[in-house]
């Protein structure tokens, strides 16, 4: 699956605010992006590609010509671009100002190996339980998780390795998010369940549901509420904007929690003592400088430790671990956050240009698929 960094236009604006709010001017302005799709082998154009913001309900579709127009915020995207039968391409972008752009793509054919495909009246015996534990870890245990459908399982594939489970899909799911009020199209490339530890390559696209009575709509906006706070999201924004103290968050820095790959004997005690330190820190120390004014490096070393105040630690979270508490939940929301592979560059939105270079543990990686709001998102208040 090819990936391409992308750059849109390439200024370097050095900056002295560590962490400056979006004027309302930047807020609005959006950038214009045109281009083309063609095959890769014939040179013909592309009709019905789908071309898509990963996390969001910003996307369009080629015309007869393999042509397509688009706008987008300023900030960090990652673009796909999808059609049934091609190759699906990720293209990370960073756009930087509110002008037009042209973009054109060359979609691979995907010819299937034999084995792929088979055709059988009968089902593996193994691929229902198989489902079960990928849906488990895919959507997550919280309570929404109970009321999202995948509408068409048939089209993922699974395989065991040595204890691990890998899924794959030969085509988007579909799946309806009953609580949030959405449908989302979600590209699964790869997923992988080893042990305590999940990892996936997969883009969703969402599509707002529309609601069939006013008390359905309120529901929505107050369960779409509750998912943002104390999520991800919510943290990554309140730190652009130095706000995460007002926001409910604690956080500290640690090298090692000591429990990384044990993390079900941190959690069966939540008194359980840290091996080394921790420190208290306000996180915007950790942001310097990018490449323009709308960027941010986010830089640090070991591990955070984010604790979100404002709300309970849900009771199906030490069910979903596998462990016991002295009690039935605990009053606070324990995650940690460190850096895959050095830097992270993020916009000021909070939103990371490579989606995959900050890793989560704790209650941030229990709230999932289930629990996932479109960037665009903003809670009412």
């Amino acid at each position: 699956m090819p990936r391409l960094l992308v750059i849109l236009l390439l200024i370097f604006c050095p900056v002295t605010l560590v962490a400056p709010q979006k004027t309302h001017a930047q807020q609005l302005a959006r950038a214009r992006i045109e281009g083309r799709v063609v095959d890769l082998a014939s040179r013909q154009p592309l009709e019905n590609v789908h071309i898509f913001v990963s996390r969001s309900s910003t996307g369009t579709v080629t015309d007869a010509e393999g042509r397509f127009v688009m706008t987008l915020p300023l900030g960090a995207h990652r673009l796909v671009v999808s059609r049934i039968g091609h190759k699906t391409q990720t293209h990370d972008v960073m756009v930087r100002a509110p002008r037009s752009y042209h973009l054109d793509f060359d979609l691979e054919e995907q010819v299937l190996e034999l084995g792929e495909i088979s055709v059988s009246d009968e089902r593996d015996p193994e691929w229902d339980k198989q489902l079960a534990s990928f849906l488990e870890y895919f959507l997550g245990a919280t309570s929404n998780a109970a009321q999202m459908d995948v509408l068409n399982p048939q089209v993922l594939d699974f395989a065991e390795l040595d204890g691990a489970l890998y899924a794959n899909a030969s085509e988007p799911l579909i799946l309806i998010n009953r609580a949030l009020g959405y449908r989302l199209e979600h590209h699964l490339h790869q997923f992988i369940v080893d042990g305590e530890e999940t990892w996936q390559d997969g883009e969703s696209f969402f599509v707002e549901l529309t609601p069939t009575s006013q008390e359905e709509a309120d529901t929505w906006a107050e369960n779409r509420e509750t998912a943002y706070r104390g999520s991800a999201s919510h943290f990554f924004r309140s730190l652009m904007e130095d706000r995460t103290r007002q926001e409910g968050f604690l956080v500290y820095r640690v090298e090692d929690p000591g429990w990384v790959g044990r993390q079900s004997e941190y959690q069966r005690n939540s008194a359980a003592p840290m091996r080394t330190p921790q420190f208290a820190v306000n996180p915007v120390i950790y942001l310097g400088d990018g490449g323009s004014a709308l960027e941010r490096v986010f830089d640090f070393s070991g591990y955070l430790h984010v604790i979100y105040t404002r709300e309970e630690e849900d009771r199906a979270y030490a069910r979903w671990q596998r462990i016991e508490h002295s009690g039935e939940t605990r009053d606070l929301q324990h995650s940690w956050i460190r850096l895959r592979e050095g830097p992270a560059a993020l916009d000021l939105g909070g939103y990371a240009l490579d989606p995959y270079s900050i890793m989560y543990f704790g209650y941030m990686s229990f709230e999932r698929v289930a629990d996932l709001l479109p960037k665009e998102y903003r809670p009412a208040n």
